[in-house]
């Protein structure tokens, strides 16, 4: 002890890391890991020099790499997470602190605990983080949430890298303390401020239908909240305007009239991209927050890559002496990344091969994007901007292929670009960005990448990040004048957790710092993390760039989006996308979907709920590779094919009763249908037929054929609700279910609803509608709306990944999606894994009931390229093999056309000119010359 500390005169003050909030939770005390040492001072508060340090020192989370925090709850979960705190320190800290509970019906969301008989309430530590299905939710204390449950644990921010439980117990043991009341609030994106900006828009630019607005904001939402990003009210309008724009221009272009713009785009919700012939077109503006073509991410996320590129000219901007309070104009490096991205895309096939081809094409001189570059100036005449060549090349690696090291190939992309020459550290950034641009939440930060990494450049990094209170200017220059790379990994791992502090550190060594800086902060918090976004005048260029090439290299991008071929062709001519003829017409395509599912329910009807090695004993050892003898002969068709048939029969009568009459109940006029097909199931016409129905026998040109007069193992739900119908004329419906079935039975028939309506939530309403008649599950229903859109999208030509993803943007509408959203999202997953196998479509179900039917069938339909391996792939299974093989072949058959279907099997179809004879009647029914003459009303007469 010194003299000075035994006259009392000084005094030990602890010195807090500067991330833990004493303000925040007086009560929790500091911990003892986020003391960094004490300080001696005089009783006059003078430091007096001597210092202890403390060997129990946890540096803070944020700068170890957890995620900024952006209210009390997350600074908790940090705490923890850094091991500041114990468990029981951070349940008796968390009671004082407000959380987000979504609340669906009015009460907070409740589930069981696993191996136990307690429950936990759902809570999210920041709005954010709270799915975009959950429109309500309250502000609450945990203290406040809990008070009345004094048995629930609590779960917080489920589905992050962060969520945390809290057992009933280890809450119980907390002391009470105060009571604050919850606020019931809506999302941002629910709330007034949007409400009440939708009926006006919808008056101004003329919206029809009028909830098309709501309906677009919900995809907008929920893509952003995927990356727990949220848009906020004024956020919301603003995009919303911008669609609205966008909207009445598409009006405009099929009125043959010209597009018309605001004079300023920003304050209208609009982004000038840029299109092929270098003209400004304007879309919504996104805020960087999601994607408008919702492509789902492959390896690397789309809001990453385009937060690559915007950072990227932002550091240009700032270390060619740009002043960030005015416009930042583009620099001639990121001209320059351009121009590399430009040969990328020109030069490579969107899936690697693992050979670079050589030489990649030149710049050209007079393409799209040297036109809208031109006011850039040039590259610094310096070796280290051939480190652009790093962010140009590293997206080509997105896609895995069996047999390509990713890797590498990026690294030869680089080498190729540069000219053989390779600036010292490529390899080592394209290492970084490949780790940066991952589609996970969460990103983990430069310097953590680099500790993995490692090398002699890291190395040195590192040790200067060490000393966390060092002059940043100093550590800086004392890497030298030409440590350009050194310079701007320094900035990034040091100050990483604050962009702009990062950026402008580093620009302070010119351009090429600045730039690669800039690109590696933005790979990690993408556009809405990144300082300075409203001054770059070319930030709309920039996102078109960057999106270009997040969707050229994803395999659900480009690749399978033929119609798109011409126009990319044009943008970016290669050769490879060259428009191919025009494919099947409408009458080929829904020919082709009837056709090819009557064809895979006769495949599958023999093998039905047979295991695959059972199926191998029948067929021999390839499994199913053509019709197997089934109900007394070859081709025969199942219970499937004639309710998808009696379907499409009940359409046409509905469209040619309000056709004639002004009206139609096309509900009433499925179930009459479906009573009519029980009559082909051997119960009697005054049973099958119920109370609503007057008609002495069944009618129409359909019930004529005496093939249909067959049981064919039908679905014991379907025969026994429509016999119920029959005794009591009480339909079911999704407000009033029948069941809580979700069989296959409903999904199995829906196909030929795609021809009903254009609209689509239209097409899902009736798909679900049509199902509910026999199945009371959610996913028994809307499974069967959500196939109906994917066939209406195929016959009209469009592509199945975007087909699947049209339906499921209006499928998460509706309360109980989850199930089948799930199972969608597992199919388009395995889709990725190469060809189909029985053991991968074992992994998503058995095809027996609505969510899998789906799923698999979807599966099967992306693994495959032809429709005669689809088919077969759908049937070969231990499961309902005749379902998957209808309902993938109603997919198939839409996609190919009728041309594409094996004709040994056509010949032998059971049925097929009654199936080819319908859907030529229901297109000329629906078509614009539907006949009006007696005989067509015979055919199909009113019900």
């Amino acid at each position: 002890m010194t003299e000075a500390e035994a006259d009392g005169f000084v005094e030990w003050r602890p010195d807090v890391d500067p991330e833990f909030d004493e303000k925040a939770f007086p009560d929790l005390g500091i911990p003892v890991r986020a003391i960094r040492g004490w300080a001696q001072y005089t009783l006059f508060g003078e430091p007096t020099g001597p210092r202890r340090v403390n060997e129990r020192y946890t540096p803070g989370p944020v700068w170890s790499g957890f995620p900024v925090p952006t209210t009390d709850a997350e600074k908790l979960l940090n705490y923890l997470g850094a091991n500041w705190i114990s468990r029981a320190e951070f349940a008796r800290a968390l009671l004082n602190c407000e959380v987000l509970v979504p609340t669906p019906d009015g009460e907070p969301l409740l589930r069981p605990v696993p191996g136990s008989s307690g429950r936990e309430v759902i809570a999210y530590s920041s709005s954010a983080k709270v799915p975009g299905r959950y429109p309500r939710r309250w502000r609450v204390t945990v203290r406040e949430l809990l008070a009345d449950r004094p048995s629930t644990g609590l779960t917080l921010d489920p589905g992050t890298g962060l969520v945390r439980s809290l057992t009933a117990a280890e809450l119980a043991d907390v002391e009470p303390g105060e009571r604050r009341p919850k606020v019931d609030e809506p999302a941002p994106e629910a709330g007034p401020e949007v409400a009440d900006a939708l009926p006006g828009l919808v008056e101004e630019f003329g919206i029809e239908p009028p909830d098309l607005l709501e309906r677009h904001l919900r995809y907008a939402v929920d893509h952003a909240r995927d990356h727990h990003f949220e848009l906020t009210p004024e956020e919301c309008v603003r995009y919303l305007r911008g669609f609205a724009w966008q909207y009445r221009n598409g009006v405009r272009r099929r009125a043959g009239q010209d597009p018309e713009w605001p004079a300023d785009l920003a304050a209208n919700g609009l982004i000038a991209h840029v299109d092929e012939d270098a003209r400004p077109r304007p879309v919504p503006w996104t805020y960087g927050k999601f994607s408008a073509f919702g492509t789902p991410a492959a390896r690397f996320a789309w809001h990453r890559i385009v937060g690559a590129y915007v950072g990227f000219a932002i550091g240009d901007a700032l270390g060619g002496g740009a002043d960030p309070a005015g416009p930042l104009p583009m620099g001639g490096l990121t001209r320059h990344l351009l121009f590399h991205t430009d040969i990328v895309l020109r030069g490579l096939p969107p899936v690697p091969t693992g050979e670079v081809p050589s030489p990649l094409p030149d710049p050209d001189p007079v393409g799209w994007l040297a036109v809208a570059t031109r006011h850039a100036g040039f590259a610094p005449d310096d070796p280290s901007a051939l480190l652009a060549t790093a962010l140009a090349a590293t997206p080509a690696s997105a896609v895995a292929v069996d047999g390509v090291d990713a890797d590498q190939y990026a690294k030869d992309v680089a080498r190729e670009l540069a000219g053989g020459a390779v600036a010292e550290g490529v390899d080592l950034l394209i290492a970084l960005f490949q780790a940066l641009l991952t589609r996970d939440a969460f990103a983990l930060p430069v310097h953590l990448r680099l500790r993995e990494i490692g090398g002699e450049l890291a190395t040195r990094v590192l040790a200067l990040r060490e000393d966390r209170d060092a002059d940043d200017v100093k550590q800086l220059e004392s890497l030298g004048e030409r440590a350009v790379l050194s310079r701007a990994l320094f900035a990034a791992a040091k100050r990483g957790h604050d962009p702009e502090a990062a950026i402008t550190l580093a620009a302070r060594s010119g351009p090429v710092a600045g730039a690669v800086a800039g690109a590696l902060v933005g790979a990690r918090v993408g556009v809405p993390g990144l300082p300075w976004v409203s001054v770059l005048p070319d930030l709309g260029l920039l996102e078109d760039v960057a999106s270009d090439v997040f969707w050229y290299f994803n395999r659900n991008g480009l690749q399978t989006e033929t119609a798109e071929h011409a126009r990319w062709e044009r943008r970016y001519p290669s050769g490879r996308f060259t428009p191919k003829p025009k494919g099947p017409d409408m009458r080929s395509r829904l020919r082709g979907s009837l056709l090819a599912g009557a064809i895979g329910d006769a495949l599958g009807a023999k093998t039905e709920f047979d295991s695959i090695d059972r199926i191998r004993e029948i067929a021999g050892p390839d499994g199913i590779t053509d019709f197997i003898p089934a109900y007394g002969g070859v081709g025969r068709i199942t219970d499937d094919t004639q309710m998808t048939l009696f379907t499409l029969e009940a359409l046409i009568r509905a469209h040619a009763q309000q056709r004639r009459t002004g009206s139609a109940d096309v509900v009433h006029s499925l179930q009459l249908a479906y009573q009519r097909w029980l009559h082909t199931q051997g119960v009697a016409w005054d049973r099958a037929r119920g109370p609503q129905s007057t008609v002495e026998a069944p009618d129409g040109w359909l019930i004529t054929h005496q093939e249909l007069f067959s049981r064919r193992a039908p679905g014991l739900t379907c025969f026994g609700e429509l016999e119920a119908y029959g005794r009591s004329g009480v339909r079911g419906t999704i407000e009033r279910p029948v069941n809580n079935s979700k069989g296959c039975g409903g999904v199995m028939r829906a196909a030929p609803i795609a021809l009903w309506s254009d609209d689509l939530a239209e097409v899902f309403r009736l798909g679900a509608e049509s199902a509910a008649l026999t199945h009371g599950h959610p996913s028994g229903y809307l499974s069967s709306g959500c196939f109906a859109v994917v066939v209406h999208e195929l016959l009209h030509g469009k592509p199945l990944l975007e087909a699947v993803a049209t339906a499921r943007a209006e499928l998460v509408k509706h309360p109980g999606h989850e199930e089948q959203s799930d199972a969608l999202d597992a199919a388009l997953a395995l889709a990725r894994h190469g060809p189909p196998t029985p053991e991968k479509l074992e992994s998503l179900g058995q095809g027996n009931v609505g969510e899998t039917a789906l799923s698999m069938s979807v599966y099967v339909a992306l693994a495959t390229t032809d429709a005669d391996s689809a088919l077969l792939a759908a049937v070969n299974h231990s499961g309902d093999s005749d379902s998957t093989g209808s309902v993938c072949g109603n997919l198939v058959g839409a996609m190919y056309g009728e041309e594409a279907l094996r004709g040994g099997w056509l010949d032998q179809l059971e049925l097929r000119d009654v199936i080819v004879g319908l859907a030529d009647d229901a297109l000329t029914e629906f078509g614009p010359d539907a006949p009006d003459d007696d005989r067509w009303f015979a055919r199909y007469p009113v019900d």
